[in-house]
């Protein structure tokens, strides 16, 4: 008999216990990231429109990346067409210095979390893990960030504001 009424007792705790990990481990992912404010490219018409960048760890503007880190950038938007391929291209700005950045997979539609063809007027997101080299230079940079579809068309590209250190 006492055995059963601690069974039940374990039982009626578990899920409470689940609950306490659960809030947790999302608190934890809302304080290390932070919906970042972006500019759109200049001079750019877009096919899609940005609802929002996430950069994670970023705990406050400008994010701080930190060498020979993995940092996660997810930028949530809405197509305004069929997407059948995509392309992902990268820009550190220096000043007036735009210098194309090597992305180590460069299809957007492959370990992005984008299932081509994407539907038009469907808000999806795109994920994008990278490691930050230790050579790179330290400081303030912009990060131009953009996804061509399958006509080297822009479907959309934004601008933030980093810190390298």
């Amino acid at each position: 008999m006492q055995i059963q009424a601690e069974e039940q007792r374990k039982e009626q705790r578990q899920p409470k216990m689940k609950a306490v990990v659960f809030l947790l481990v999302s608190l934890l992912a809302v304080v290390s990231c932070k919906k970042i404010s972006y500019q759109k490219c200049p001079s750019t018409k877009e096919l899609g429109e940005i609802v929002s960048i996430d950069v994670t760890p970023c705990e406050e503007e400008p994010c701080v990346l930190k060498k020979g880190s993995n940092e996660t950038v997810t930028i949530t938007f809405i197509p305004h067409e069929v997407v059948t391929g995509a392309k992902i291209y990268a820009y550190a700005i220096k000043g007036p210095i735009h210098v194309r950045l090597p992305v180590p997979n460069p299809n957007a539609c492959q370990d992005h979390g984008l299932s081509c063809p994407l539907k038009s007027g469907v808000q999806v997101e795109f994920v994008l893990v990278e490691f930050v080299k230790p050579t790179i230079p330290s400081g303030d940079v912009k990060l131009e960030a953009q996804i061509k579809d399958q006509d080297g068309k822009s479907l959309i590209c934004g601008i933030v504001k980093l810190h390298i250190q």
